[in-house]
């Protein structure tokens, strides 16, 4: 993490996403311009951050770690939201960690400095019990999907950030957010292109039939390997 001493770009970004509405205190006082690199952390588990962090650009995964140290990814974000306001913020050590899937920037509240701000905000505390709100029962439906095919969820996916039938999501990071391996990630992808749903060009995949990738996604059309294993390349 590295600080930025701008300004001008930290009230930009502060009124473009309209942070000043989410407190009665001046948050243009007491904030900071972040920056974190690819595979930074933002908040390790076990260890409450330094900063509550308005995400204003780049993406993020959030990921839990059992005790065999597999990490196992329990939410996904672009901007914007915001990180710390569950664990850190209360002086609480998460239990999950944050990581940078991509250069981002944040806007940050040095919590060592303003928490008490923080926390005799009331305005600001409603918009935290919101927020976590709306965190948990997307989490909930997040944990209910994983033990579904890799298929039913990557259908998903691929409808839910492509563009103009575009996709071109990095496949690492599409791995690891759907809780699979890079290869089965791939073998996956060379079905869907086989059976006409999607088609491999540049640096993409192709939305060919959607018709038939909403289906997948819905559960109506099931991609079977009659042995029970990984789909058939």
């Amino acid at each position: 993490m590295r600080r930025e001493y701008d300004e001008e770009k930290l009230h930009s970004y502060i009124r473009d996403n309209h942070l000043e509405n989410y407190m009665s205190a001046d948050i243009f006082t007491i904030s900071e311009l972040l920056l974190f690199d690819k595979n930074d952390y933002l908040v390790q588990a076990g260890y409450p951050a330094d900063y509550l962090c308005f995400l204003v650009n780049g993406e993020v995964i959030i990921s839990s770690c059992s005790t065999n140290d597999k990490s196992t990814c329990i939410s996904y974000c672009r901007q914007f939201t915001i990180i710390g306001e569950a664990a850190s913020l209360w002086q609480m050590a998460p239990c999950r960690s944050v990581k940078a899937l991509t250069r981002c920037t944040c806007i940050g509240i040095n919590l060592t400095k303003h928490r008490q701000i923080l926390l005799n905000d009331l305005l600001f505390l409603q918009n935290i019990c919101q927020i976590l709100t709306c965190k948990l029962n997307s989490e909930n439906e997040l944990s209910q999907t994983l033990s579904e095919p890799l298929e039913v969820r990557l259908s998903r996916f691929v409808l839910t950030y492509s563009v103009n039938q575009i996709f071109t999501f990095q496949l690492t990071n599409c791995a690891d957010i759907l809780n699979t391996s890079y290869r089965h990630l791939l073998r996956m992808l060379k079905c869907f292109c086989a059976m006409g749903v999607l088609e491999k060009a540049r640096n993409c995949y192709v939305i060919v039939d959607r018709k038939r990738l909403e289906e997948i996604a819905n559960g109506t059309l099931v991609i079977g390997n009659p042995q029970g294993g990984e789909p058939v390349s």
